[in-house]
């Protein structure tokens, strides 16, 4: 059972994490935390990290707030829509089924919030921000002794990875590493298709 925990919690801290950087800049004093963090310390963005301790880090924050603007906030003339219905739609248009999906998946675990900021809900941040509260309900039901529910949340969680997750996110991860201008969003993309490809291999 303490596995099962430590496995929910680790899981709940990564979706966390990853919500946070695409939903919004990172800062100084996150780019400060992410240099101590020996998870964080392989491929690319392993690369860029190693390097902050001799950084300036106000200067890093600026070049990746910049990037952040460009690749999804539509400030350069090659943007990247963070959205799925952008990647699943015929049309390629925001506001399609998926974010409707999406929306009725949020609803069913109690969870009707507008995505963050007023973003569309199919935003790769409120979608992994739906995955880090589903993974936190998960450890609440494990320490509880529920073993029914847990499980129960693990087949929600199984079913949003394969229907969604996997379906647009690695596409979304190959735009996002050919179009970025720094090394972190260039990094932040490759760990998130790793972590992406394994939680399809879980949700299979």
């Amino acid at each position: 059972m303490d596995d099962a925990i430590a496995l929910a919690r680790d899981r709940m801290l990564t979706y966390q994490l990853l919500s946070s950087l695409y939903l919004k800049e990172v800062t100084a004093d996150l780019l400060a935390l992410m240099g101590r963090e020996p998870s964080l310390q392989s491929g690319k963005l392993g690369e860029y990290i190693s390097g902050l301790p001799a950084a300036d880090l106000e200067e890093a924050r600026v070049d990746a707030a910049s990037d952040f603007a460009a690749l999804f906030l539509g400030m350069s003339a090659d943007p990247v829509a963070p959205y799925e219905s952008v990647y699943t739609s015929p049309e390629h248009l925001l506001m399609q089924d998926a974010r409707d999906e999406v929306l009725a998946a949020y609803r069913q675990e109690g969870l009707g919030y507008a995505g963050a900021d007023n973003l569309p809900e199919d935003h790769i941040g409120t979608e992994f921000e739906f995955m880090a509260k589903l993974c936190e309900a998960e450890v609440a039901a494990l320490e509880a002794g529920d073993a029914a529910e847990a499980e129960r949340l693990r087949d929600v969680q199984r079913s949003f990875i394969r229907e969604h997750l996997a379906v647009w996110v690695p596409q979304f991860c190959d735009d996002v590493e050919a179009r970025a201008r720094t090394l972190f969003y260039g990094g932040l993309a490759e760990v998130t298709r790793q972590l992406v490809a394994s939680e399809a291999d879980w949700a299979e």
